[in-house]
């Protein structure tokens, strides 16, 4: 197991999810862990993760984030920023109804559009560019996004806001493995497929036949968990990839393959 002792991580996205599940697993690999969400903390957190709420689309918070990761860090930059606050707005029965519906462009309310960018693009490169001075001056630093299968290649339906905001994260990505390689940077992404969240659970518990359903698109037969992504995220961040950047680590069991 890759230890990351002595490091300081940021974690968007990390009151639920895979964002959280992210930021237990780098603390119990000894990083000290700075979870960010727009929700309230989890209600139990375990030692080093630090949790700041807060809404990365807001310009003023990643500063703040990162003076507070620095007060923590024991060389006081951020070694490892996980960009993986992001949300997908689509109507669905089995869950509760989203502020905004995703869709086509001819459809969606632009406030809609607007707001998916905000967070899923704008928050990730405020973060982003709030990290970078300490890795630049330090000399060493990873950068990890969450984007999805959906920004490489369409998914089924109309997504329109979510699968452009992905595709704008994974070219950012690569856009700072180039710029910021050499100063000892790395950025990659993870694209997940169907990963099954808390909250996706649920749905599936209330009706098996819809788990089994999206299995059976995957070539691997199953749906993902939380870890197989966090497997991914611990790889990208640890010296085991120290000559892996500006690359997309497909984690969906083989879907890609059978998409369009």
């Amino acid at each position: 197991m890759s230890s990351f002792s002595g490091r300081t991580a940021v974690v968007t996205g990390a009151g639920g999810g895979m964002g959280l599940a992210i930021a237990v697993d780098l603390a119990a690999r000894g990083a000290r862990v700075v979870a960010v969400d727009v929700k309230e903390a989890p209600t139990e957190l375990p030692d080093g993760v630090t949790f700041c709420r807060g809404d990365i689309s807001d310009s003023g918070l990643a500063p703040e984030v990162v003076s507070l990761a620095g007060s923590i860090s024991a060389t006081g930059v951020v070694d490892m920023l996980v960009n993986a606050a992001g949300v997908a707005w689509f109507a669905d029965p089995g869950l509760p109804p989203p502020p905004f519906v995703d869709g086509s462009i001819v459809d969606i309310d632009p406030a809609a559009w607007k707001r998916v960018l905000d967070i899923n693009l704008t928050g990730s490169m405020l973060m982003t560019r709030a990290v970078l001075p300490g890795m630049r001056a330090h000399g060493a630093g990873s950068l990890v996004h969450i984007a999805s299968i959906a920004g490489l290649r369409c998914a089924d339906g109309a997504l329109d806001a979510y699968q452009v905001s992905k595709a704008g994260l994974i070219s950012l990505s690569r856009g700072l493995a180039a710029q910021y390689g050499p100063e000892g940077i790395r950025s990659n992404t993870v694209c997940p497929g169907a990963i099954v969240t808390p909250m996706i659970a649920g749905i599936y518990e209330n009706d098996p036949a819809r788990e089994q359903s999206m299995a059976a698109r995957v070539p691997l037969r199953r749906v993902g968990t939380t870890a197989d992504v966090c497997a991914a995220v611990t790889y990208l961040l640890s010296d085991d990839a120290s000559f892996v950047t500006g690359t997309d680590l497909v984690v969906d069991g083989g879907w890609l393959t059978n998409m369009g």
